[in-house]
């Protein structure tokens, strides 16, 4: 069961860092488009320290793995896995469709969460079985898809875009970014531990 554990998100957009500990949350903003592994590290050691956290076995750690930043998502990628080698953490990874999707996951109907990236708009479908399960991403053309019964998952950032205002309103749900959405992630077992790596969009 996972409890405790730190989150990683340098995707370029809102870099923070966040601890979960014994159910409370503490979120720290970085100063984005940093470009060295040594600066998320020492600031990940210090926000650890200010909460007195011991890194073993039982803390396990989220990376957001995109899309975003490339070189952002690598150097946390490379940082994790350097404190898992010296503190065998667990390390699992989420990404941007599923962290904006978490607040309407409980609606359990057939979404389509979309992600702005390159000036190109990508999605991933989410099917609910007894689980949601998600597709890799795919552009998104809002002609083709203006039919669709699914809900549309939109950044709060991407909201007044014109691509997305040829939706059907009632099929919108707006949301935040917001790290504490791990947790929901976690409940519906969406988050990976096997061959993470950056999520690219070409």
């Amino acid at each position: 069961m996972i409890n405790d554990f730190l989150i990683i998100d340098c995707t370029g957009k809102n870099d923070s860092i966040a601890l979960k500990i014994n159910n409370k949350f503490f979120i720290k903003k970085l100063q984005t488009n940093f470009y060295k592994n040594e600066i998320l590290a020492l600031e990940i050691v210090n926000f650890i320290k200010k909460y007195n956290i011991k890194l073993n076995s039982n803390f396990s750690i989220f990376i957001n793995s995109g899309p975003g930043s490339f070189s952002g998502i690598r150097i946390s990628l490379a940082v994790t896995k350097g404190i898992k080698l010296v503190n065998r953490t667990n390390i699992y990874s989420y990404n941007n469709f599923l962290l904006f999707a978490a607040p309407h996951l409980a609606e359990k109907k057939q979404i389509l969460t979309i992600q702005k990236t390159n000036h190109f708009y990508y999605f991933c479908r989410g099917t609910f079985e007894n689980k949601y399960y998600f597709s890799p991403p795919e552009k998104f053309y809002s002609s083709k898809l203006k039919a669709t019964e699914s809900l549309f998952i939109i950044p709060n950032d991407i909201k007044n875009d014109a691509i997305i205002k040829n939706l059907n309103p009632k099929k919108i749900r707006i949301t935040e970014f917001n790290l504490r959405n791990v947790d929901l992630l976690i409940e519906n077992k969406l988050v990976e531990n096997k061959l993470i790596k950056p999520l690219y969009l070409s």
